[in-house]
């Protein structure tokens, strides 16, 4: 919450910033997108966020393998952010970068530290950098260890829907889903006599939100054939469209992770938006889970999380709307943004304004906080309940904007409203 205080003036130093990604870019209906999940949690929703604050953003993609295009030497830009760079032609980069003084700023979020062949890169990358930024604190360990320097940790934002926690199954039936890159299949496989256990106590369908492609057909079929009487597999095509399809219609998601140490150093992202869609989530014991273990099963088992939110849908959907709190706090755009922004060497204190149920009216200088997602393709920056201001600290903002929002509230609860809007304002 302290962070909340560094917004205390109005003064603004806009800075030009550059991310360089080897992930493609597409653009799509609200603006430019990307199948790698990095790309959008590393490179779009943090671009997004800094422009909010006043810099000057450009996105960059370089294909994994390119050559380093000469004029990306020459970019005029004052912070170049390098996000997964596998390409050792990107040291001479820095250099002469820096010897232009353009901050350069190296982000870490797959430990690839002791590769024979990518290793090298990225300890030198680590070096050379202004900053470095790391997905974990497990992350920034690794960092340390191979390169001996601090990592600023900056978690990945939340990306989709807010829904209302449910955990109401439709017994005797119980609906999974699992999703994310064919790189986590291995998961699946080494926990499938976890979803063995569970189907022998109901039957189940799992649905598979990943890359359609032979092989991954070929494994949803062998996955179907453990129990085929009482378990039914459908595979469907990955987009962010049909992961948060997927987690409205299920009763809880899945999260399996193979005991690998590369592992270890991954982020939140896909428990996170398992729990912000309002779903039980039963997931495998990693650092960076750690922090929701309180609110939903970390590394208790499929069928055990699974019985044990039978015992309690009550307190079930009441430790996921707690953890929804916490990620509005830790996981917004908006909070990212400023780290992101201190990262590049923003050290302006701005005021704290709040621009509350602000739909598609996106304020500039003001931190836009509405409790939908998105209206007219316009996305807050903290996606919070109007009624519990969770991501404020008290006595942390320095205005409150609000704008035909109040006729919606109820009438016996508009003093209540009005008080947690006070609590947060100095």
């Amino acid at each position: 919450h302290e962070a909340w205080a560094d917004f205390i003036t109005d003064k603004i130093a806009a800075m030009r910033i550059a991310f360089v990604t080897m992930a493609p870019l597409t653009q799509g209906p609200a603006g430019p997108t990307s199948e790698f999940a990095s790309a959008r949690y590393r490179v779009l929703i943090p671009a997004q966020s800094l422009a909010r604050l006043g810099h000057a953003v450009q996105l960059i993609t370089v294909p994994q393998g390119a050559p380093t295009p000469p004029q990306l030497r020459e970019i005029a830009c004052d912070v170049l952010v390098l996000s997964k760079s596998y390409n050792p032609a990107n040291e001479q980069l820095i250099h002469d970068l820096k010897a232009r003084g353009v901050r350069v700023v190296a982000d870490f979020c797959d430990d690839h530290f002791a590769h024979p062949r990518i290793g090298p890169h990225f300890r030198k990358l680590a070096v050379m950098a202004d900053e470095v930024v790391a997905a974990t604190e497990a992350m920034a360990a690794a960092v340390s260890t191979h390169a001996g320097r601090e990592a600023l940790v900056i978690t990945d934002p939340v990306e989709g829907p807010r829904r209302e926690p449910r955990f109401a199954p439709r017994l005797p039936g119980l609906r999974i889903a699992w999703f994310g890159h064919p790189s986590n299949i291995p998961g699946l496989i080494d926990r499938a006599h976890e979803l063995k256990a569970l189907t022998a106590r109901m039957p189940a369908r799992l649905t598979l939100v990943t890359q359609a492609t032979t092989e991954t057909r070929e494994f949803a079929q062998a996955f179907a054939a453990f129990d085929p009487a009482r378990l039914e597999v459908e595979l469907v095509p990955w987009s962010p469209e049909a992961t948060w399809k997927a987690l409205e219609d299920c009763d809880c998601a899945w999260i399996p992770i193979a005991p690998m140490d590369k592992n270890l150093v991954k982020s939140p992202n896909r428990l996170v938006e398992a729990l912000w869609a309002g779903r039980l989530v039963v997931a495998d014991a990693l650092p960076s889970y750690a922090p929701f273990a309180d609110f939903t099963p970390v590394g208790r088992g499929l069928e055990q999380g699974v019985m044990a939110a039978l015992a309690d849908p009550a307190g079930t959907e009441r430790r996921i709307r707690e953890a929804q709190r916490r990620i509005a706090r830790l996981h917004s755009g908006f909070e990212c943004g400023r780290l992101w922004a201190r990262a590049a060497g923003d050290r302006t204190e701005r005021a704290l304004r709040l621009n509350l149920g602000c739909g598609d009216k996106i304020l500039a200088g003001y931190v836009n906080v509405d409790v939908v997602e998105a209206r007219a393709g316009m996305r807050p920056d903290v996606i919070c309940d109007l009624h519990d201001l969770a991501p404020f600290a008290d006595a942390s903002a320095d205005e409150i904007l609000s704008v035909h929002v109040v006729e919606h509230f109820w009438r016996w609860e508009i003093a209540d409203v009005l008080r947690e809007w006070v609590r947060v304002l100095k």
